[in-house]
């Protein structure tokens, strides 16, 4: 069953992503990451295809949590976020965000909380 579900991901994936000439972000488009307008959010931000299916109503209206991954203008990883809809991330610790003026999780547009991660 494992090597089943491994075909059916690579037979989804396309040809130029495979091919190792493809960006990060490409891969992860390739793998059912939601990224930049396609979900409305700013150009290099994707979110996991679990978030996706969730995206946005069912998100807000739970004040849920969730990650994005961060790519540069060349699609290359950059770093991954968490964002929040929950108005006590406010206090959050968030110390390595250089955004965050005050190490606390950062308030991006009204009502989203976020924290960006350096990548190791």
């Amino acid at each position: 069953m494992t090597t089943t579900v491994a075909a059916m991901m690579l037979g989804a994936m396309t040809p130029a992503t495979l091919a190792g000439g493809a960006t990060d972000q490409e891969r992860a488009e390739a793998a059912g990451w939601g990224c930049a307008a396609a979900v409305g959010l700013p150009a290099g931000h994707c979110i996991s295809p679990g978030t996706v299916t969730r995206w946005p109503d069912a998100l807000i209206a739970s004040g849920g949590t969730f990650q994005l991954r961060v790519f540069d203008g060349s699609g290359n990883f950059k770093t991954a976020e968490i964002a929040s809809f929950k108005s006590s991330s406010d206090g959050r610790p968030c110390p390595i965000d250089p955004e965050s003026t005050d190490g606390t999780y950062w308030e991006f547009v009204p009502g989203l909380w976020v924290c960006h991660h350096q990548p190791e």
